[in-house]
């Protein structure tokens, strides 16, 4: 039966870049629903929601210039189940992984571009939050970005910061695979723990407590082949200095710029001295890539490779603004989900 009613999470307010995020930048709404189709739309009730950093950034407003307007639905990865449809492509029951999943309960979707069938959708050993975790955009953020511009060998030394998180784990694990010496830093001490016990980082430490510059050199006193940038600021202006001659830098992420003042980069000019190489990485450009991440990867998780991966599934779709903030505050561990509703099973 088509859904009559829907709640949804909407923008209750703009931002400024270095304003910090409320949860009462977002309303919890009840609103009737139309859940009439047109050709080529379907209809999907949402079953899993991600929480990513880069959501933020349509909260944002600079002068009269929105990025997007309020009271409209927030939306991401998401996982959901095709309830009706008049696509050929995702036939009723399908159960998809979305890049433009709305934050509610249900969703009417006619641009079809960002979403793919999960092939394996019902396998009892992938649990179907790790679609939008190791088999999701974060993996799939680490499994491109190494395909598409790295290549490890085991004389390297490479750095991640942000290394207890689910895109930062996942390459520390690709670089450990393949033999490199691997860095990571993260903000407590159980994540430290975490990094060396489960992921088999070759050194870490608490970039809150210790002293970044000396830590980096006690690890990798020559100095790091391959940085991977998911944070900017400062730990990026730290990794320029501890590059070795002709080192990479692979930059993913910024997040300690989010809601903060901006970093005034200091070593700029050692990309001339050291002829150091920087590359951008977006995974928006690389969605295509899903099916790949799945065969290669997914055996791996049902085989239980990836246990060590942290996963946060918080329920109902009502708490999401209370639990976004406390994600960006870094109050949690990992990878967290929102679970709007539970698959049935036949």
């Amino acid at each position: 039966m088509a859904p009559s009613t829907n709640t949804r999470v909407l923008r209750a307010k703009h931002i400024a870049k270095d304003e910090a995020f409320s949860k009462d930048d977002l309303k919890i709404v009840h609103v009737e629903f139309d859940a009439t189709l047109n050709e080529g739309e379907i209809l999907v009730r949402n079953l899993y929601l991600s929480l990513d950093p880069y959501t933020r950034f349509s909260f944002e407003k600079d002068g009269d210039r929105a990025a997007a307007p309020l009271d409209t639905v927030v939306s991401g990865f998401g996982v959901a189940e095709v309830i009706a449809s008049k696509s050929s492509a995702f036939p009723v029951s399908s159960i998809v992984l979305g890049s433009t999943i709305g934050w509610e309960q249900y969703s009417r979707h006619s641009n079809l571009q960002g979403f793919f069938i999960i092939p394996d959708a019902h396998n009892p050993k992938i649990a179907l939050a790790n679609y939008l975790n190791i088999l999701g955009m974060n993996g799939l953020t680490a499994f491109a970005a190494v395909d598409s511009l790295v290549k490890f060998h085991k004389d390297q030394v490479v750095y991640v910061p942000s290394a207890a998180g689910p895109v930062g784990s996942f390459l520390c694990f690709l670089a450990k695979r393949d033999g490199a010496f691997v860095i990571g830093s993260a903000g407590s001490e159980e994540k430290i723990q975490y990094l060396l016990r489960d992921i088999g980082v070759d050194y870490a430490f608490n970039y809150k407590t210790q002293d970044s510059r000396a830590e980096l050199y006690k690890a990798a006193s020559e100095g790091v082949d391959i940085y991977f940038d998911l944070v900017g600021g400062e730990t990026l202006d730290i990794a320029i200095e501890k590059l070795k001659s002709e080192g990479q830098i692979i930059t993913i992420g910024n997040i300690s710029q989010s809601g903060a003042a901006p970093y005034v980069m200091k070593n700029w000019s050692q990309f001339i001295f050291k002829s150091l190489r920087m590359n951008g990485f977006t995974v928006f450009k690389h969605l295509d890539k899903f099916p790949r991440l799945w065969k290669e990867i997914g055996p791996l998780v049902a085989e239980g490779k990836f246990k060590s991966q942290q996963l946060t599934i918080v329920k109902g779709v009502e708490r999401t603004s209370s639990v976004y903030q406390d994600y960006l505050d870094g109050k949690y561990f990992g990878k967290v989900v929102i679970e709007v509703a539970a698959l049935q099973e036949e």
